[in-house]
């Protein structure tokens, strides 16, 4: 079981999972015809990118617009023409390397309109088929950089022994909250988690998870997110 984001491929991004701020800011501006000065306005996308060989969900800024799936694979850095079509995404790009691939696929699926990806000679394409590049403990929501409210939650999927690892919110370098979570199954099997954080103050912060070692208790398979946790 995986999360799906309630985004209209057609429409702009709402909040997903219920937590996770689609934020539109002003910034820069446009000058039109005349004198006239209009704002250009951006809005926030989650794109996954493969980092040091493991998919990671990062929140990323482009210009406001309705095409969103062009937009998210742009700020990946593929500049391919995209179409959908009966739950299909597909991507002309012909010549995608494997981690490309991941990236497109759990970028593009994360939008409701889209369960498959035909991509790199591949057709068909589901998150299911990529998991290799998914890390043991895989954060989906919130994505590294975003901004979210004091009270968020925490979505993704483990496959940790005994479907149990730690998550930690730092502030200032120490710990504000720590929750032990309980993902829906345990390895070898990858369980869903859905948890809620609640910050006691704002600004700049790190959600840590680790898996507790069985034999001394340090931190596993750490992941580490950096976010801004908003007023």
């Amino acid at each position: 079981m995986r999360p799906r984001h309630l985004i209209s491929i057609l429409l702009l991004p709402l909040v997903a999972a219920g937590c996770l701020h689609r934020t539109t800011h002003v910034v820069g501006s446009v000058t039109t015809a005349g004198t006239t000065t209009v704002a250009a306005p951006t809005q926030h996308l989650t794109v996954f990118r493969v980092v040091g060989g493991h998919l990671t969900a990062q929140d990323v800024g482009v210009p406001q617009t309705e095409a969103v799936a062009a937009a998210s694979l742009k700020a990946l850095g593929i500049d391919a023409n995209v179409t959908i079509s009966n739950g299909t995404a597909t991507v002309d790009l012909a010549n995608a390397t494997p981690e490309q691939v991941a990236e497109v696929v759990y970028t593009l699926t994360q939008y409701s309109t889209v369960q498959r990806v035909d991509v790199g000679g591949r057709t068909g394409v589901t998150r299911a088929d990529e998991t290799q590049y998914l890390p043991p403990i895989s954060i989906e929501l919130p994505a590294a950089g975003a901004t979210v409210s004091k009270t968020f939650h925490v979505v993704g999927t483990a496959m940790v022994f005994e479907a149990t690892f730690v998550l930690e919110l730092k502030i200032g370098g120490d710990v504000a909250v720590k929750k032990t979570v309980t993902a829906s199954a345990g390895a070898p099997s990858r369980g869903f988690f859905d948890v809620a954080l609640t910050s006691p103050s704002s600004g700049s912060a790190e959600l840590v998870a680790f898996e507790p070692s069985a034999a001394d208790g340090s931190p596993l398979h750490t992941v580490t997110v950096p976010l801004t946790i908003g007023p």
